[in-house]
């Protein structure tokens, strides 16, 4: 066989089998989350609710070091009811025209750039894991019933007057996604990982509530979730 033949083959053959370890793929995930949020909790004694959340994405392989991702998810957002209504910080929320319970969706939409810690190197075997974390931007639309309490009035501690402002209200916002990873690597078509997604929303209305009630400004949603991808051209 001429060598130029053989040359080609190789060629082909090395071609075929970086295709094969691409890192290109789609992921679905699904777990729990919070809000961090001036109404949503009392966070000093972990008291917080946690809600479902789930996300859909795209992963494309840029280099050995670097993907990027584009997803789409939502997330279940509520205050819970931790403080009663003879709370005098909901009596000033309420002189102020801030909602003091909420609860509603959020939806999210960005694009991260991901860096892979430890890739997996051309030769040897693959990593056990694969360690990634990226930062982006993104965009946010979330949908809310909330409760404003009007005209509170409270004598020695019990609460005596006042009226409930029951509502439905809408916020958007860009957000700063914060992705940290890790993914099996069985080399196969499928892979799974475990991931922390933490949002920094620019503005704090997604509570309603516009009071600082907590020791970091900005308003964030967390959450945990278990991934299932499937890579593309495997």
């Amino acid at each position: 066989m001429p060598k130029s033949t053989i040359t080609l083959l190789a060629a082909l053959l090395l071609s075929f089998s970086s295709l094969a370890q691409s890192r290109d793929n789609i992921s679905v995930g699904y777990g729990w989350g919070m809000i961090y949020g001036d109404n949503a909790g009392l966070y000093k004694f972990l008291k917080f609710k946690m809600k479902p959340a789930f996300s859909a994405a795209y992963t494309k392989q840029l280099s050995d070091r670097f993907d990027l991702r584009a997803s789409f998810g939502g997330q279940v957002i509520e205050s819970g009811e931790f403080r009663p209504l003879n709370s005098p910080i909901i009596i000033e929320w309420g002189d102020n025209g801030q909602a003091y319970y909420f609860k509603g969706m959020s939806y999210q939409f960005d694009a991260v750039p991901l860096f892979i810690i430890n890739p997996n190197q051309s030769g040897r075997a693959g990593e056990a894991v694969n360690l990634y974390v990226g930062l982006g931007l993104g965009y946010l639309f979330s949908e809310r019933a909330q409760r404003v309490l009007r005209d509170g009035q409270i004598q020695d501690g019990v609460f005596v007057s006042g009226r409930v402002e029951r509502s439905n209200q809408t916020s958007s916002m860009p957000y700063i996604p914060f992705r940290f990873g890790i993914s099996s690597n069985l080399e196969y078509e499928w892979d799974f990982a475990l991931e922390f997604q933490a949002n920094m929303l620019t503005n704090s209305t997604i509570d309603g509530n516009e009071m600082q009630n907590k020791l970091f400004k900005p308003d964030l949603l967390a959450n945990f979730q278990f991934m299932v991808k499937r890579y593309i051209g495997r």
